[in-house]
């Protein structure tokens, strides 16, 4: 019974010592700086149309990629255009946290 309490604990021990390890992400490097007018823009369009049905996120609280899946369902539910969906994607994206 020791025999296989010692094996099955050196056998662990051995799967956590081979089990591969999460490689740093490398840090996206920044895009072209967006249009202050369009950031402008899109700023007052969230104020307006996306907090009609709840509070406003505050939009550093959350990384450009949470933003595109946020911004994925509810630009349809709030029925932006495709210039308004442009304005908010540019307001948010400026605004993300690093």
């Amino acid at each position: 019974m020791k025999k296989v309490l010692v094996l099955s604990v050196f056998t662990l021990i051995i799967a956590a010592a081979c089990h591969k390890k999460a490689a740093p992400t490398a840090a996206v490097p920044a895009g072209p700086a967006p249009d202050p007018a369009l950031v402008e823009a899109g700023k007052n369009v969230y104020a307006a149309k996306c907090t009609k049905c709840h509070a406003a996120k505050v939009v550093e609280n959350y990384t450009a990629d949470r933003w595109a899946g946020i911004l994925k369902s509810m630009i349809p539910k709030a029925k932006l255009d495709e210039t308004e969906a442009a304005q908010v994607t540019a307001f948010v994206t400026a605004g993300a946290k690093k």
